[in-house]
C-alpha cells in the first residue's frame, strides 16, 4: 500500500509524462527508485523511458526531407502503391539504446506488477523500436492484448498513450511484413478506444516538445496518434480502398487543422492535403453534379493548402523554386476549371491563392501565366497587363538561355515553360491588349514575339 505521500508523487510522474516534460518525470522518479522503497520498480521503468526519450529529443532530423515523397499514389497491374515512410527511427543501435536494453532486461527479472509489466513491455518495444530492431519490437508488443489495460494507480491517464504506442508499432510491423489489412485494424482499434476514453473536449493529438518552423527540428520523432490516424488512411488506400481511405485521410487532416503549434507536422499535412485532392479530383471526374456539389470542399482544400505551405516555405532565394508552390498553383487553377468556379467572388478566391504564390516564389513565369488567365476572366485588365508584361520578360530570358545552353551544348534548366503554354498564354495577351485594352500597337508586339517562337 502506497503512502499519500507516494501516490502524490505518482500523480506528479503521471502528468509530467503526458505533456513530455521527460527532466519533471526524472526527477519524480529518483525519488521512488530507492532501496526498498514502494515504487521503486516503477521508477526505474519511469526513468528508462525519461532518459530514451530525452535522447530522442536531441537527435535533429529534417522533416521535410524526411516526407519528400510521402503521398504519392500510383495505380499499376500489381494494384495501388502508397508512398508512406515509416516514422524517423535511428538507423544504427547507439550505446545509449544498447545500455537502456540492458537496463530493461534487468528490470525484468523483479517481482512485477500487471501494471508495470505492461508499461516495462511498451517502453522496452519503444527502444527496440527506434533502434531499427523491429524484430524485437514486434515479439514485444504482440504478446499484449489489443484493449486497453485498466486506469492503474500508477499511470492512469498515460497509459492511454502507451496503449497508443503499443498499437501503432502493431501496425507499423504488420505494415513491414505487407499485412496492411492487420495494420489498419490495429490504428482503427487503436483510435476507436481512444476517442472512448477521452472527452467530447479533449484533443485527440498533442504534440509535445515540438519546435516549430526550423528546416532541422527538434520535432518529436513520432507523435503515436497522429501516426495511427495518417497511417490508418494510407493503409485504406494501399488496399485499394479509396473511398475509405479518402474519408479517414479527411478526419487526419481534420484533426490536425486543430493542432498546437500550428506547425507541427506541417509538411507531412501538406503532402496528405494534396493527396487529399488528388483524390477528390478523382472521384469528381466529369460528373457535372458532383463537381458542383464538391465546390466548396474544393476550394478550402486549396487554402488550407497554401496556409501549409506559407508555414514551410520562407521567400526562395535567386534561381531557387518550391516544387510543392507550383505544385500548388498548377492544382488550384486545374480545380477551378474542373468545378466551374468562374464566378467573380469564386474567381477571387482563386487570385488570393495565386498572390500568396507570388510571394513564395522568385520570378516564377508559371504562377504569373495564371495571374493573367484569372484576372483577364475577373476583368481587372490593367493587373493583368502587368502581369502579361512581367510574364514575357522571363518567358524571353528563359528562351536566351535556352538558346545558349543549345549552342554551348550545356544543360538546360528544367521547370521551363514549355512552348504550349507560352503560346496560350501569349495569344490571350493579344486579345487582352486588342479587346480590353485598345492597344494594337501592343498587340501587334505580341504577335511578332509569338511569329518568333514559332520560328525558333
Amino acid at each position: 500500500m502506497l503512502s499519500s505521500r507516494h501516490q502524490s508523487v505518482l500523480k506528479e510522474i503521471d502528468a509530467a509524462r503526458c505533456v513530455g516534460s521527460w527532466s519533471t518525470a526524472s526527477a519524480l522518479a529518483a525519488k521512488l527508485v530507492k532501496h526498498g522503497s514502494p515504487g521503486h520498480v516503477f521508477g526505474s521503468i519511469v526513468s528508462s523511458e525519461a532518459e530514451l526519450e530525452e535522447y530522442l529529443a536531441k537527435v535533429e532530423w529534417s522533416p521535410q526531407e524526411h516526407w519528400s515523397d510521402d503521398g504519392i499514389m500510383q495505380r499499376s497491374s500489381n494494384g495501388v502503391r502508397v508512398t508512406a515512410r515509416y516514422p524517423m527511427n535511428i538507423s544504427s543501435s547507439p550505446k545509449q539504446l544498447e545500455a537502456l536494453e540492458k537496463r530493461l532486461q534487468k528490470i525484468g527479472k523483479h517481482t512485477l506488477s500487471d501494471e508495470e509489466a505492461y508499461q516495462l513491455s511498451v517502453v522496452t518495444a519503444k527502444v527496440y523500436f527506434y533502434g531499427s530492431k523491429f524484430e524485437q519490437c514486434q515479439a514485444a508488443v504482440d504478446s499484449l492484448a489489443t484493449t486497453i489495460p485498466d486506469e492503474g494507480a500508477m499511470s492512469p491517464v498515460y497509459v492511454r498513450q502507451l496503449y497508443m504506442a503499443q498499437m501503432v508499432m502493431r501496425g507499423i510491423t504488420a505494415e513491414m511484413h505487407g499485412d496492411m489489412d492487420t495494420a489498419h485494424s490495429m490504428y482503427d482499434t487503436a483510435l476507436v478506444t481512444l476517442k472512448e476514453r477521452l472527452s467530447s473536449q479533449a484533443a485527440l493529438v498533442v504534440p509535445r516538445g515540438s519546435a516549430a518552423g526550423a528546416e532541422k527540428s527538434h520535432e518529436e520523432l513520432v507523435n503515436w496518434a497522429e501516426e495511427a490516424l495518417y497511417r490508418r488512411a494510407m493503409a485504406s488506400l494501399a488496399q485499394d480502398n479509396i473511398d475509405r481511405g479518402a474519408d479517414e485521410l479527411a478526419v487526419y487532416i481534420r484533426v490536425m487543422d486543430n493542432v498546437t503549434p500550428a506547425t507541427f507536422r506541417v509538411f507531412r499535412r501538406l503532402r496528405a492535403n494534396r493527396l487529399h485532392m488528388q483524390l477528390e479530383r478523382q472521384s469528381i471526374g466529369t460528373d457535372s453534379s458532383a463537381a458542383t456539389q464538391a465546390k466548396e470542399r474544393v476550394m478550402a482544400s486549396h487554402r488550407r493548402q497554401m496556409a501549409l505551405l506559407k508555414a514551410t516555405y520562407a521567400f526562395p532565394r535567386a534561381n531557387e523554386a518550391h516544387a510543392e508552390v507550383l505544385a500548388e498553383v498548377d492544382g488550384a487553377a486545374r480545380d477551378w476549371e474542373l468545378v466551374r468556379a468562374f464566378s467573380r467572388v469564386e474567381s477571387l478566391r482563386l487570385l488570393e491563392v495565386l498572390y500568396e504564390a507570388v510571394f513564395l516564389t522568385f520570378n516564377s513565369p508559371q504562377v504569373l501565366r495564371h495571374l493573367v488567365h484569372v484576372l483577364v476572366r475577373f476583368g481587372d485588365y490593367h493587373e493583368a497587363r502587368l502581369a502579361f508584361v512581367t510574364y514575357r520578360e522571363l518567358v524571353e530570358r528563359q528562351l536566351e538561355r535556352v538558346k545558349k545552353a543549345l549552342g554551348s551544348g550545356s544543360k538546360i534548366d528544367s521547370g521551363l515553360e514549355s512552348v504550349n503554354n507560352i503560346l496560350r498564354t501569349v495569344v490571350v495577351g493579344a486579345r487582352l491588349f486588342l479587346v480590353h485594352l485598345d492597344s494594337a500597337h501592343d498587340c501587334l508586339s505580341v504577335v511578332h514575339f509569338a511569329n518568333d517562337l514559332i520560328d525558333d
